[in-house]
């Protein structure tokens, strides 16, 4: 039989190291601004879609992401804050395409510096696009991160966009 600080021990052990697994992967996603979206604070309201992969996933794999996000909701409720979250991200991107409709901001890719996790460089990418200023009615935020390319996020975005009409 092991003794108590020992059990004590491995407990502890087990809590950093799981604790250390969730949190890493969300690392390259500090500091962004729309961190404050996809923190499940919406997920009460039922019109709310909120996706945050990471980990050993074969979808993450397959696309060469380590993190995957993405958070839909009603424009006429979250646009304002998402607009704003998204733009005071994309003031600090390295590469951008945005446009906007109707004096909104209608579409946007925002190239983010790269960051290094665990010696490999992760690139970053958001995405945005308020469908309600051409007649839909959400707004959309994706966040991809991982090896791939700035084409290879372009690609999976329009890919994504297929699957889902």
């Amino acid at each position: 039989m092991k003794p108590y600080n020992t059990i004590i021990m491995n407990r502890l052990l087990i809590t950093l190291f799981l604790w250390l697994a969730v949190s890493l992967p969300g690392y390259a996603q500090s500091g962004l601004e729309i961190n404050r979206i996809f923190n499940g604070r919406y997920v009460d309201d039922p019109k709310v879609s909120e996706t945050m992969i990471s980990g050993k996933n074969k979808f993450l794999q397959s696309h060469r992401l380590t993190v995957f996000a993405s958070f839909k909701g009603p424009a006429a409720v979250y646009r304002q804050e998402a607009e704003h979250l998204v733009l005071s991200d994309g003031a600090k991107a390295i590469g951008k395409n945005v446009r906007y409709l109707e004096g909104k901001l209608y579409f946007a890719l925002f190239n983010l510096k790269p960051v290094n996790v665990n010696g490999k460089k992760l690139n970053r990418y958001i995405y945005y696009l308020n469908n309600a200023v051409g007649g839909g009615g959400n707004v959309l935020i994706l966040y991809l991160e991982g090896t791939l390319s700035e084409q290879d996020a372009a690609d999976l975005i329009q890919s994504l966009a297929k699957k889902a009409k």
